[in-house]
C-alpha cells in the first residue's frame, strides 16, 4: 500500500527512530529514506504500516503525555497511516 507521506514527514518519521535496533525496522527505515530521496509515497504492507504507527505513539506518547498530539504534522502523519 502506498501511503502518501511528503518527505519532510518522512524525515520526522525519521528523527523519531534513529538507531533502530532490529532487521525490520531497519528496512522500513531504509524504504522510507529510499522514497522520500525518490520523491514518491512509500510502498508499505500493512505490518509496516502498524510498525510506524507504534513509533508515532512512542513519540507523542513520549513528549504530550498520553498521547495528545499538538503538533500538526504529527496529526497529519497519523491520519495518513490509519487510511
Amino acid at each position: 500500500m502506498d501511503v502518501p507521506l511528503t518527505a519532510r514527514e518522512i524525515e520526522l518519521i525519521d528523527t523519531w527512530k534513529e538507531g533502530a535496533l532490529w532487521p525490520d525496522e531497519e528496512r522500513v527505515l531504509g524504504k522510507l529514506r529510499r522514497a522520500a530521496q525518490a520523491g514518491e509515497a512509500p510502498g508499505l504492507s500493512r505490518l509496516q504500516v502498524q510498525m510506524i504507527y507504534g513509533w508515532v505513539e512512542e513519540q507523542v506518547g513520549g513528549h504530550y503525555g498520553g498521547g495528545q498530539v499538538l503538533n500538526p504534522e504529527e496529526q497529519i502523519i497519523i491520519k495518513k497511516l490509519e487510511r
